[in-house]
């Protein structure tokens, strides 16, 4: 016989806090998260292509530290768009521009549903270990094996830690971005939840408009420590 087991999403869930325009795991690491423009670089002269290939080269071989490319595709969500429509259509009294309204809107709404647009995002991730913070000793740490716990140490100290050693190479990222001429800049705090959210909820997640997240009134993710209990 055994009980009905008790568990949650944060369970699956790596994630501490997200807080500071940084994402805390539970093993202590933590992650900035830059995102960065986009380039039609097919339409660029030969010259133009040649001289951003060069730049690009010159942003990789710069690098001292690890970075992750995270390429996001979802389809275009035009949910507030299609609501301003609907209240210009409201608020106009000619019935002819109330009826050019109302069929553009289900045009663009039929657009985009048959044709699947995609809205393309790219990030760019930097990370910093519990090693690298100094949270654990070198001899206590197994890459994929870390123990340490987030919760059993000031958050204030691993937000310091972190911001000491992400910060330049968020910076120097968002410089070698800028030679290349691609305009990057740091996500903050409730830009970050906000995509984490569409990430693990992309149905639920269109449209919708989030809180603040300073006026939460509970955690985003707690630990759960209860483990499945069997007999």
């Amino acid at each position: 016989m055994s009980n009905t087991l008790q568990s949650t999403t944060q369970r699956f869930i790596d994630i501490y806090d997200i807080t500071h325009n940084l994402v805390i795991f539970k093993d202590g690491s933590t992650s900035v998260i830059i995102a960065v423009d986009a380039m039609n670089f097919g339409l660029l002269a030969e010259e133009e292509q040649d001289a951003i290939m060069y730049a690009y080269a010159a942003l990789l071989n710069s690098l001292t530290y690890p970075i992750e490319i995270v390429i996001r595709s979802q389809t275009k969500d035009v949910t507030h768009y299609l609501k301003l429509l609907q209240v210009k259509e409201s608020q106009i009294r000619s019935h002819v521009m109330k009826q050019r309204i109302r069929s553009y809107r289900e045009f663009v709404a039929n657009l985009i549903h048959e044709r699947n647009v995609l809205d393309k995002k790219f990030y760019v991730v930097i990370h910093a270990t519990s090693l690298e913070m100094g949270l654990v000793s070198p001899g206590s740490f197994m890459p994929g094996k870390n123990d340490f716990d987030a919760s059993t140490v000031e958050k204030s100290l691993i937000i310091e830690k972190a911001l000491n050693i992400l910060e330049p190479k968020k910076d120097h990222l968002i410089s070698q971005f800028a030679r290349i001429g691609l305009y990057a800049r740091q996500l903050e705090t409730q830009e970050i939840i906000r995509l984490f959210y569409a990430s693990y909820n992309p149905e639920s997640a269109e449209g919708q408009v989030m809180a603040d997240s300073k006026s939460y009134t509970a955690p985003l993710v707690t630990l759960n420590r209860d483990e499945p209990k069997q007999a």
